[in-house]
């Protein structure tokens, strides 16, 4: 280890980590007129991208590899039938290789045992994973993962114009086939955790607060609050197939209104491993189910086939009065197969593949854990070979099905002059079925606080006692967005163009899902804290922010030969002060939604825990902290829940860093003669330098509030490009 570089007994390291991004990319395209009626091109595309990373100087921070190749290609043929009728057909194949993991470094490939930590099943030392104090890891879990994925698509649209309609009809085909090695959430060489549960005093008549002593002091006793195993098995194939047939009619009613009307049909087939390598557990009997036997289908879950599968498309465009003044509105269900965290999947489920996890939390105070840290991964070894025995299992709810989405809008637009409009537009949006993760795993809380075992699997006991966890997928969520959007256009006129947009809006919803946080606003916990409660998680999505003020310009400056100012100006002067440019975006918005979380104090194994909230939460914003940063919100209103309850605190109570930037950029012309000429440009990203900051602390602890790390410093670009 290391030695300090400087004095102090925290943050006294100063190391380097260094990456860099090697890629290499290319096209190709031929273009083919066959003949007045028909017109073909085909195009190749290819990349390859490496993006290594090191770190010097401490070595239990090992190092990264990630590796990205593409391939894509797409032939399109458009045949004119006739003056009123246009086919265009079209097929298409994008391959996406995705691979990256730990890689290397100084530590010997043996160091795990060499500190007396046995049967790590990878060269690598565990993850040293402490929450709540000091110290937040070091070593690596060393996930690994590979994502071969292949889209073949195709489609044919037709065109057919008759008289005052425009009608579009045609279909669509997709075939997702996804390759995939996923080492699982803890990786190849698994994650040790500790939260400091073993090292305080409990309060009186409780346990031992949950975390509320040093995870640091836990890992010098070798006591875990849990410990996880990863998958070391090997790659597997799902496949899945999307269908799509459309018929929309754009028809002119009048001269000043326009009708959309349209109807799709579309239907996703469930997901198959091509070698029924993948299991599925019954949500009541607990029962497992292995694909393709025993009466069982392949892909464990039913085909969703009902009305959503009919898609209305309706819209008008009405001008009124003298044609200044245009009149839109529209309406669209959609529906689209939502993605789910890779580690979810059912081919992760024995006997195909086994992921460990040994839940510790809620152990009494001075009272051993079920194991020690120089027992390593012994624990997750059944004498009898079981191959449930520790193990994580992904369970499906058998009636998933695609996402449903209604969106709506009504926009007024005012022309102001030649060359600017006004609009104001109300858009809304309600989504349902939305993929949520479930901790099935998660006990039972009844409103007198008696605590028992979880409403799953609870027919068949014997699994659940022996197993470490349930990762579920359910497509149960919800989220709505209402907003008012408000925006002037102002087209090229004497040599300026430019746009502004205001949107004041609200997404509430029920689950922020896997991929649904919001920059600033840091990452939610993905979990419901009550499982069995899912009212409670209403709440604004961690992207949701009230304001939103963005813009746009771009400006010839009046000053030069020909221009304004200056029209006969010399070409000496001219080459200096005449022919400048300048451009700028603005963005501004308010924060977004933070949900502050807690440890689990609820003795049902919440992975969703939030705080107490003891009193209003008081948003201090930019003040400045003896730790140094921003202490941005006030701890004093968040509190650790007491023993055997559930956090109070409800979702995105609290709001977050905001963002002010200005990007600009100015650029001239030299004009060397009338085929060429070179091009100068300054670009500057975060012209004022204003910074960007990043999320606060939003966990209970020493450091809650606490805002210290920020992104976006003024970044200057200088170009010279000469075009002939």
């Amino acid at each position: 280890y290391p030695q300090p570089t400087s004095p102090g007994l925290l943050n006294n390291l100063v190391y380097s980590q260094h990456t860099y991004i090697n890629g290499d990319q290319g096209d190709a395209r031929i273009d083919y007129n066959i003949s007045d009626s028909d017109r073909m091109f085909g195009r190749y595309s290819q990349s390859s991208y490496t993006n290594p990373t090191i770190n010097t100087g401490a070595p239990l921070l090992y190092n990264g590899f990630a590796n990205y190749p593409t391939h894509t290609g797409m032939l399109d043929w458009v045949h004119n039938v006739g003056p009123a009728l246009v086919n265009e057909a079209r097929v298409g194949v994008n391959y996406v290789f995705i691979n990256n993991g730990s890689a290397t470094n100084t530590v010997p490939a043996n160091f795990a045992q060499s500190v007396g930590i046995p049967d790590v099943p990878s060269a690598f030392l565990p993850s040293m994973s402490l929450s709540g104090g000091n110290v937040s890891s070091f070593g690596t879990s060393d996930i690994y993962q590979l994502f071969a994925d292949t889209t073949i698509q195709a489609g044919d649209s037709v065109i057919l114009t008759m008289g005052t309609h425009t009608m579009h009809f045609g279909f669509q085909a997709m075939r997702y086939r996804l390759d995939t090695f996923y080492s699982g959430n803890n990786g190849r060489a698994g994650t040790i955790l500790f939260n400091g549960q073993y090292t305080a005093g409990p309060a009186p008549g409780t346990k031992a607060g949950n975390g509320s002593g040093l995870a640091e002091a836990d890992f010098l006793l070798g006591l875990p609050d849990e410990v996880q195993g990863g998958i070391n098995g090997g790659t597997w194939g799902q496949r899945s197939s999307y269908f799509a047939a459309f018929y929309q009619d754009d028809w002119r009613v009048t001269p000043n209104l326009t009708l959309n009307l349209g109807l799709r049909w579309e239907v996703h087939t469930p997901w198959v491993e091509v070698h029924n390598r993948q299991a599925n557990f019954d949500l009541v009997t607990g029962q497992e189910s292995i694909a393709g036997q025993n009466g069982a289908s392949r892909a464990l879950y039913n085909q969703y086939n009902g009305i959503t599968n009919f898609q209305p498309r309706v819209g008008f465009a009405f001008t009124p009065g003298g044609g200044k003044t245009v009149i839109r509105a529209g309406y669209t269900l959609s529906n689209y197969l939502e993605g789910t965290g890779t580690n979810l999947r059912l081919p992760l489920n024995p006997p195909f593949a086994v992921e460990h996890d040994n839940l510790y939390t809620g152990t009494a105070y001075n009272v051993l854990p079920g194991s020690t840290l120089d027992q390593g991964f012994i624990p997750f070894v059944s004498s009898a070979g079981d191959q449930f025995h520790s193990a994580t299992l992904r369970v499906w709810d058998p009636f998933v099905r695609p996402a449903v989405s209604n969106q709506w809008n009504v926009v007024i637009e005012r022309q102001l002059s030649n060359a600017s409009t006004i609009s104001a537009a109300y858009v809304g949006e309600r989504s349902t079925h939305l993929m949520v993760p479930m901790p099935y795993f998660q006990k039972y809380m009844a409103p007198n606080g008696a605590v028992s075992g979880t409403w799953y699997l609870a027919g068949n006991q014997a699994l659940l006692s022996d197993i470490g966890n349930i990762s579920g997928t359910a497509s149960i969520g919800n989220a709505d967005y209402d907003a008012l959007q408000i925006m002037l256009n102002q087209r090229l006129s004497d040599g300026l163009q430019f746009q502004a947009n205001y949107t004041y809006s609200k997404c509430m919803t029920n689950n922020q899902g896997y991929y649904g946080q919001g920059g600033q606003a840091g990452q939610s916990n993905w979990y419901y804290q009550n499982l069995y409660d899912a009212a409670a998680e209403w709440g604004p999505c961690d992207y949701d922010a009230t304001n939103i003020l963005t813009g746009n310009f771009i400006y010839d400056l009046p000053f030069g030969r020909g221009r304004r100012f200056g029209k006969s100006m010399n070409k000496v002067l001219d080459a200096f002060v005449g022919g400048w440019k300048v451009a700028g975006i603005v963005s501004l918005h308010t924060g977004f939604a933070m949900t502050i979380t807690a440890s689990d104090a609820s003795n049902t194994l919440s992975r969703g825990a939030r705080a107490d909230c003891i009193a209003p939460a008081d948003v201090l914003g930019a003040q400045n902290s003896p730790k140094g940063g921003y202490q941005w919100f006030s701890p004093d209103g968040f509190a650790q829940p007491a023993d055997g309850t559930f956090g109070s605190c409800g979702v995105g109570t609290v709001r977050g860093p905001g963002l002010a930037e200005l990007d600009g950029s100015v650029s001239k012309d030299f004009n060397i003669t009338e085929s060429q000429h070179i091009e100068l440009r300054g670009e500057f990203v975060n012209l004022t330098n204003t910074p960007i900051l990043n999320s606060p602390t939003r966990g209970v602890g020493t450091n809650l509030g606490l805002l210290q790390s920020a992104q976006g410093e003024r970044n200057v670009q200088l170009a010279l490009k000469y075009m002939f």
